[in-house]
């Protein structure tokens, strides 16, 4: 199954949310301090939420707000990690989804996984100190510097949506280290931004395949190698110059140098020698589209940091 469908088939099965009337603000009882609770940590600070249908969907969409700033070049946060906290202090129970300032009623009757109306925030001044995690469980740890697979992991656990532009940085991120192995006409979800930019690699791309399928015990690659080489270079140098991505960490410099020169396609005439095959794909050959408005869409896969091919 493609990387796009993949996303695609996520974006359709949103976790549904849970009725309620409570209201945010309701003063904290004896029993409420019983409840279990959840928390989210990063370096920046310590958000509490009730165990409640609104304190999940307010966790939800505070995983959204760090899915949304990604691959931000401003953004602080290294490190998430979860907490559960069966029996919380009064200080904590206190705190519990203080990121709503105002809690819309629509959102509690919404089947919908996240705080969609309501108004939150989550500054600084909304977060507490790691000393407040006292009691706190940590139940999973994600790494939120900019790789593919760290982004592909948080979107994916939590069916996040993916803007327009956090699609394009992933691609990249995915090309530049397996190649390039074709992006699909997606316009059910988000156009690729630099199909324009690959468009001639895709092509040479599909003739090498085309050729090595005509002679499958050819040894000869015809040109695949080097081709993939440079995708890879190009995605590098995407990411560097508009994104400040380098090896999975925000820097600030130049381009990155990479191949310039046009790669010719040695001999296409089959040579049957042995039975390697080169990994099939269909380049895209379609123009580059423009860019879309942002709209939340979910995921990415590879859970292996291992190398394939991107059918996207």
């Amino acid at each position: 199954m493609g990387l796009l469908k993949d996303w695609a088939d996520r974006w359709l099965s949103l976790l549904p949310g849970r009725g309620t009337t409570e209201q945010a603000g309701v003063s904290v009882t004896a029993d409420d301090e019983k409840k279990r609770m959840y928390a989210a940590a990063t370096d920046e600070g310590v958000l509490f939420f009730s165990d409640s249908p609104k304190g999940i969907k307010a966790r939800n969409t505070y995983l959204q707000y760090l899915a949304d700033g990604f691959f931000n070049f401003s953004k602080k946060a290294e490190t998430l990690k979860l907490y559960e906290i069966e029996i919380p202090m009064r200080p904590m129970a206190e705190l519990a989804d203080n990121c709503i300032d105002k809690l819309s009623k629509a959102d509690l009757r919404r089947d919908d996984a996240q705080l969609r109306k309501s108004a939150c925030s989550f500054t600084p001044e909304k977060m507490a100190g790691k000393e407040m995690l006292v009691g706190g469980v940590c139940t999973d740890k994600y790494d939120l510097r900019p790789d593919f697979n760290n982004f592909d992991r948080l979107t994916k656990d939590f069916n996040l949506g993916i803007s327009p532009r956090n699609y394009d940085v992933a691609a990249l991120l995915y090309i530049s280290e397996n190649g390039y192995a074709g992006l699909m006409e997606a316009d059910y979800f988000h156009p690729f931004s630099y199909q324009h930019e690959f468009r001639e690699l895709a092509e040479k791309l599909g003739d090498c395949i085309k050729v090595r399928r005509e002679a499958p015990l050819s040894a000869h690659d015809f040109g695949y190698a080097a081709l993939q080489t440079e995708a890879k270079a190009m995605a590098h140098d995407i990411l560097q110059s508009e994104f400040h991505i380098t090896d999975g960490q925000f820097r600030l410099g130049g381009r990155i140098n990479r191949i310039t020169e046009k790669v010719e396609i040695p001999e296409l005439t089959p040579h049957r020698h042995s039975e390697d095959n080169l990994p099939d794909g269909k380049p895209e050959k379609e123009e580059r589209k423009g860019r879309q408005t942002a709209k939340h869409v979910p995921p990415v896969t590879p859970q292996k940091k291992e190398k394939k091919q991107l059918i996207i």
